[in-house]
Formats: structure tokens, C-alpha cells, sequence
């Protein structure tokens, strides 16, 4: 039997209707303005490097830092005005200078001082150009700030400074950052930590080309698993460098110290350490 189209199309009509009114008798869960939060107010918590000045360079320090309400600049500045963990790092706050305000406009942060004798007396410091570069390094180490534009309540300042002018946006730079020259023991030192770290692939990484060939890295995991089953429980207690002429030894001393009476173990282990490519290697000799 068919059904004329006309009554056909008034029976879809009017079950649409059926639902639009069953769907409309539902009660659903409505959040109230407490339970509801916007992530333009949350926040968030990074690690970054924060730079200070100490002597005549600039000073890396690493922290872990919250960026509240997606102000990226103001944290960073916030974080630097808590001061470093060495007493000896400065920045611009053991001034006492205040800033107005942070702006970061297309991948320019736009830092706006208060015109203070504070401000003067940075000025007139004798390492007024690492204590800005300590500011810039610090907010470019993230990719939402390319430079760092300086203002004194609202108006460029005029001053040279390593080939730059405060005037104009500065851009990061790495030259003036203090960088220590690796060891032989820093080496050895960095290779044990890998190792009982579990970061095996790091600590290959460190053997000389001599070593990699008499080791394969399975050959490798199996002395390295050995190693921290041997000095589980020890701890690194002091070092010491003998210099050959062809290569160094490191000498290390663990300890550990038993719970029932605290009578110390100590165990002495030694690592040869090579030159290869100018860069200290640690050569694995199979006994």
C-alpha cells in the first residue's frame, strides 16, 4: 500500500516536532561561575634559565618557574627579582629599580621603567651592560620574545653598550654568558651520573672511539647495570686528577655507611681519560 507524499512528508514533520519537544524537557548540568575556569586566568609552570651577573659575565641558573594569568614577561621578571641561589648573583633588582610595566608586542617584549635615582645609579654601574643583557637573555630563552625593547617611562633612552644601543630592541647574547671548560674529572663525573641515572645512551656516548669498538652498546648496558649493582647504596665522595702526558687518570672514592652499627665501606674506582678531537673521552680497557 502506498502512502500519498503529502502524508508522508506530514508524518517526518511531525516526529521532528516529537523530538525538538523531548530534547527541550531535558535538564542538563549547568556550571556555576565557581566551578568554571578559564584558562586565560589559569596558569602554568615551566622550566627555563634565568641569568644574573656575578664578576664579568653573566650567570645561568635553571628554574622552575609558573606563568600566571599567560603574563610570560612579568613572571620571568618575577622570578628574577627573587634572586639566585648563589648570594653572589646580582640583577637589576639589588638596585631597587621598579619597572611599569611588560608588554609583549609582536615578539617584542617592551620593558618600561619607573625614572628613578635607582635607575641612575644602574646606569653608572660599571656592568649596567651585562645587567641588561641578564634581563634579555632571560626573557628570549623562550620563543614568544625574539628581542627586548627598554623604556623609561614610556621614552627610549640613549646609551651605548657593546656595539648596541638602549634605544633600539636587543636581541640575545650568548658571548658574554660564563662558560667552564670541561675537564677530564668533570667527564668521568658526568659519565657516572648517566650511568646511574639509567641514561645509558648518554654515557656511551662519552667512550672513546677505542671503546665503543671493544664495547657495543648491549656489551655496554651489561657493564653499566654491573657497575650500579656493585655501588648500590655508595655515594661519591671525593676525587682526584693524575696528569700523564698521554692521558689522565681519575681517581674516586665512594662510600657508604651501614644502618645497623655506621661503619663506613669505602670502595676506590679509577677511569682513564683520553683526548679525542679536543673533547676528554673515557676509555673502557676490558680486563
Amino acid at each position: 500500500m502506498k502512502f500519498p507524499l503529502s502524508i508522508v512528508l506530514l508524518l517526518v514533520l511531525l516526529g521532528s516536532i516529537i523530538i525538538f519537544a523531548v530534547n527541550t524537557d531535558i535538564d542538563y548540568v549547568k556550571l556555576d561561575e565557581s566551578s568554571y575556569i578559564s584558562p586565560e586566568f589559569g596558569s602554568i609552570k615551566m622550566t627555563t634559565n634565568l641569568y644574573f651577573v656575578y664578576q664579568n659575565a653573566l650567570r645561568r641558573e635553571t628554574k622552575s618557574i609558573t606563568i600566571s594569568d599567560s603574563n610570560y614577561a612579568k613572571s620571568i621578571l618575577e622570578s628574577i627579582s627573587y634572586g639566585s641561589e648563589n648570594d653572589y648573583f646580582k640583577s637589576i633588582y639589588d638596585f631597587g629599580v621598579r619597572i611599569i610595566s611588560t608588554d609583549i608586542i609582536n615578539e617584542t617584549c617592551y620593558v618600561n621603567f619607573y625614572d628613578t635615582p635607582e635607575l641612575i645609579e644602574l646606569f653608572k654601574d660599571d656592568h649596567f651592560d651585562l645587567y641588561i643583557w641578564a634581563i634579555v637573555n632571560s626573557l628570549t630563552e623562550n620563543n614568544k620574545v625574539k628581542n627586548v625593547q627598554f623604556l623609561v617611562e614610556g621614552k627610549q633612552y640613549s646609551r651605548s653598550m657593546r656595539g648596541f644601543n638602549l634605544n633600539a630592541p636587543l636581541t640575545k647574547l650568548d658571548a658574554i654568558v660564563y662558560t667552564k671548560e670541561k675537564n677530564s674529572a668533570d667527564t668521568v663525573l658526568e659519565f657516572l651520573d648517566y650511568m646511574s641515572t639509567l641514561r645509558y645512551d648518554l654515557a656511551y656516548s662519552l667512550l672513546t672511539e677505542a671503546s665503543m669498538n671493544a664495547y657495543n652498546y648491549s656489551t655496554f648496558i651489561k657493564y653499566a647495570n654491573e657497575f650500579n649493582e656493585r655501588h648500590k647504596g655508595f655515594v661519591k665522595e671525593s676525587y682526584y686528577t693524575r696528569v700523564f702526558h698521554s692521558h689522565h687518570e681519575i681517581y674516586i672514592k665512594f662510600s657508604k655507611q651501614y644502618e645497623s652499627d655506621g661503619l663506613i665501606i669505602n670502595e676506590y674506582n679509577n677511569w682513564t681519560v683520553v683526548k679525542e678531537d679536543n673533547t676528554f673521552k673515557v676509555q673502557l680497557v676490558k680486563n
